[in-house]
């Protein structure tokens, strides 16, 4: 046992070293991102800045995996290269390291960690398919093969960090030595960020080396044949009898249909490529990979049909243009995969590469796109009401329609909530979100995020220091936990049930229900007295949050504590978890 052991260990070692001399460069740059991790997790909350400057420099060498490993197999793949020419590669890839982290990462914010994640994704990609660019079989097998090797190196790296950390929890506890916290984050960073990558780059296989599909991993053949493609057949039939459905009803749905059919259709898409290499000796494989790209273009036109809604509706957004990116992508795949019948899947990922860059890059970007659109909109909504001066100033105007106030709130908030107010058209320089009302005319409307349909509000208790008075009740009882709570007196007398799945109070007496009430409406009905009184208001008084009802058994009073909803333009209002205290008095 103890020689299998050792064994094992060696083997382990000998994986690294193999690793580490085939992909250095790789290595160092997941050594430093780590070292940089490390240090910041032991850094103090207070250095805010030097944390911020830590992270983007762990970033840029996060980045650089990806990037070392695009080089090092174009290496492999081109190894008549003069040593000139890899120094300049080299020289170029440090240099494209520093510019980024000079100028695309200035500071993390949400179009940096877009974009960051997006270049991520597509150094990846290319990484992948580096070696097979003008080869015509075995890429999607290579991929395979190596989503089988990640996914069995974080397995095996899971398993380590949870063995380390039960080593020093046991001895922490044991021996009382006082180990930091801050430990086991530092584990988890030489585990996942140190060995993970070593161990999976070790069986990388080399550019020319052939790969046979008999050894496709069993597990995943099961996985995919017999488990996940059965589920998207039953999915899909789902989707049509939906389908169906609208055009009997003739009643289209709310966006909820458009993402169910995208992430539907990415899983699909994912699983078509991994199922390819199969498609020669499995006749379950080739019918499925025959039929389901044409099954799935109605649900894709659907799907489409919501979007344009939306976007008709309420201008292209970030969200909105990566959900159509993704939408077309998906498309353009299965369109595709009916034409070229799977026999050159590296379009899929090529394809992907370059929606990845241009969705976050340049003048066709999402920002960009999304900016276009909704200053177009404002410049709709100011025109149709004149607000547009002949020098392009704004005309303040208070009496304008409500929906078009929200729009043009809805509109502003996006902005700033973006940090895109500069970029906003026709208002002043400097402006600022607080301005509203001397520019446009009057005061923000609603609570619209992003430009979505739904209104959020959002209320708690004013801690003004003032205590809540009990005298005269019989009981009290508090429902501030978000669960369903049963509270009985100490002589099983009474007895308050609520249910947060029905959000229902109940109570009985001597087994008797003597009241009944849904909080939700109790919610409601406040919500719309407080927004009625102050749109914006988020901090209530102890006298707006308390609710009061009489019965012949009981008098009631509920204080809430804290309530949270949405509302629909429509004026449907969905309530949030609810927490509240109830006082009782007995008729």
């Amino acid at each position: 046992m103890l020689k299998k052991i050792i064994k094992n260990i060696e083997l382990l070692i000998q994986k690294v070293i193999v690793s580490t001399k085939r992909f250095p460069e790789t290595i160092l740059m997941a050594l430093c991102t780590a070292v940089v991790l490390i240090y910041r997790n032991h850094l103090d909350y207070s250095s805010t800045d030097l944390r911020e400057n830590l992270m983007r420099i762990a970033m840029v060498f996060a980045i650089g995996i990806p990037l070392t490993l695009c080089m090092k197999v174009f290496f492999e793949r081109k190894d008549t290269l003069n040593k000139a020419v890899k120094i300049g590669i080299y020289l170029g890839v440090a240099l494209s390291l520093v510019l980024y982290y000079l100028f695309l990462l200035k500071q993390l914010n949400e179009l940096s960690v877009l974009r960051y994640v997006a270049y991520s994704i597509a150094l990846y990609l290319i990484f992948s398919w580096i070696p097979y660019v003008f080869k015509r079989e075995n890429y999607d097998f290579y991929v395979v093969t190596l989503f089988n090797r990640f996914v069995t190196t974080y397995l095996y790296s899971g398993i380590l960090f949870l063995g380390l950390v039960a080593i020093i929890a046991t001895v922490d506890l044991l021996f009382s030595v006082n180990i930091s916290g801050n430990i086991y984050f530092d584990i988890w960073i030489i585990v996942a960020g140190v060995f993970a990558p070593a161990f999976f780059l070790a069986d990388i296989p080399e550019s020319r080396q052939e790969l046979d599909v008999k050894q496709y991993a069993k597990v995943l053949k099961v996985l995919l044949l017999y488990i996940i493609m059965p589920l998207i057949v039953a999915y899909s039939t789902i989707l049509y009898a939906y389908f169906i459905k609208i055009i009997i009803t003739r009643q289209w749905p709310d966006g909820i249909l458009a993402n169910l059919v995208l992430w539907f259709s990415i899983i699909s898409t994912i699983v078509l490529f991994f199922i390819s290499p199969l498609r020669n000796s499995s006749k379950w494989v080739e019918k499925f990979m025959a039929i389901f790209p044409i099954a799935l273009i109605p649900l894709l036109t659907m799907m489409f049909i919501s979007i344009g809604i939306r976007v008709s509706a309420y201008g292209i957004t970030v969200n909105r243009y990566l959900v159509l990116a993704a939408a077309l992508w998906v498309t353009g795949c299965m369109i595709y995969s009916i034409w070229d019948k799977g026999r050159r899947n590296i379009v899929f990922t090529i394809s992907l590469v370059f929606i990845s860059i241009v969705s976050v890059t340049g003048p066709f970007s999402s920002f960009s796109i999304s900016k276009w659109s909704q200053n177009n909109r404002l410049e709709k909504i100011l025109n149709a009401n004149h607000m547009i001066s002949a020098d392009d100033t704004i005309i303040p105007s208070p009496d304008i329609p409500k929906v078009d106030k929200e729009e043009i709130s809805s509109i502003l908030r996006y902005f700033n909530n973006k940090a895109w107010l500069e970029d906003l058209k026709y208002v002043p320089d400097n402006f600022e979100i607080n301005q509203t009302k001397s520019v446009f005319g009057f005061e923000l409307e609603g609570n619209y995020w992003n430009g979505y349909d739904n209104k959020y509000f959002n209320y708690t208790l004013l801690r003004d220091g003032k205590v809540l008075d009990i005298r005269g009740f019989d009981y009290f009882a508090d429902f501030t936990s978000y669960s369903s709570t049963k509270i009985e007196d100490t002589n099983n007398e009474m007895i308050i049930y609520y249910s947060d799945q029905g959000r229902t109070v109940t109570i009985k007496k001597n087994n008797e229900t003597i009241y009944s009430g849904n909080v939700d409406d109790i919610v409601i009905n406040l919500h719309k007295k407080i927004s009625e009184a102050n749109q914006d208001k988020q901090e209530v008084s102890l006298q707006e949050m308390t609710y009061e009802e009489k019965t012949q058994s009981l008098e009631i009073v509920y204080v809430f504590n804290h309530i949270s909803g949405s509302e629909s333009i429509d004026g449907e209002v969905t309530v949030y978890t609810p927490m509240f205290y109830i006082l009782i008095k007995m008729q």
